[in-house]
């Protein structure tokens, strides 16, 4: 269930990102390498803020329209329905069972329209739940992986610090660096948190992918 808007999660994990970003960047000017993470100076936030701009209260708005327009809908396929069995009261004979078949067809027609918009109202609400579900693990993580070196946080982000703009003790700064923050981010940030950030990213192009093959591989409605 969804309780708040994709920009302001996002926001809260972004602490945790300018960590990540500055401790890869320290290892990098000590020499560290990885094209998932050191390709260019942006490249962890740029991971992070694949879902920035993502706008689900516009599905939202859509999926109120869908509804909205399929209540319309309901009520006159009802009134269809009222006027096949009034017909059938009224009058019988051949001519009688030809006209009634005709509005049968056309309630029948109907009853599938009303049943597309519904299913098309339902995906769009589920697409907007599941995009907010991926966006919500997505930020959980980033921030879990960073508390991992919570005690640590303090001496590691002086001594990246330091690595970075040469204020300090450089010698003790880069020691440091290549003891602790390395292999934390060789192994944390290069494995588990670069799987997550691209997941996700896999994720949300498939939630779209199964939305629209929802929305498209059905059967044209005939009448």
């Amino acid at each position: 269930m969804r309780t708040g808007d994709v920009a302001a999660r996002l926001a809260e994990g972004q602490p945790a990102v300018q960590h990540t970003q500055t401790y890869v960047q320290a290892c990098h000017a000590l020499g560290y390498q990885d094209p998932d993470l050191t390709a260019h100076e942006s490249q962890v936030r740029d991971w992070y803020d694949t879902e920035t701009g993502l706008e689900l209260r516009i599905l939202d708005n859509d999926t109120a329209q869908l509804r909205a327009g399929l209540n319309a809908i309901e009520e006159a396929l009802w009134l269809q329905r009222a006027q096949v069995s009034q017909l059938a009261a009224a009058w019988t004979g051949p001519g009688a069972d030809s006209a009634t078949g005709f509005l049968q067809r056309h309630v029948d027609a109907s009853a599938e329209v009303v049943g597309r918009i519904r299913a098309a109202a339902d995906g769009y609400a589920a697409l907007a739940d599941k995009l907010w579900q991926l966006v919500d693990d997505k930020v959980a993580t980033a921030i879990a992986i960073d508390d991992r070196s919570q005690a640590q946080r303090s001496a590691w982000l002086a001594a990246t610090d330091t690595v970075t703009t040469g204020a300090g003790d450089r010698s003790e700064a880069e020691e440091l660096v290549r003891r602790q923050v390395t292999p934390y981010v060789d192994n944390d940030i290069r494995a588990d948190w670069v799987t997550a950030m691209r997941s996700t990213a896999t994720a949300m192009a498939a939630s779209y992918d199964v939305a629209i093959e929802a929305l498209t591989s059905a059967s044209d409605v005939c009448f």
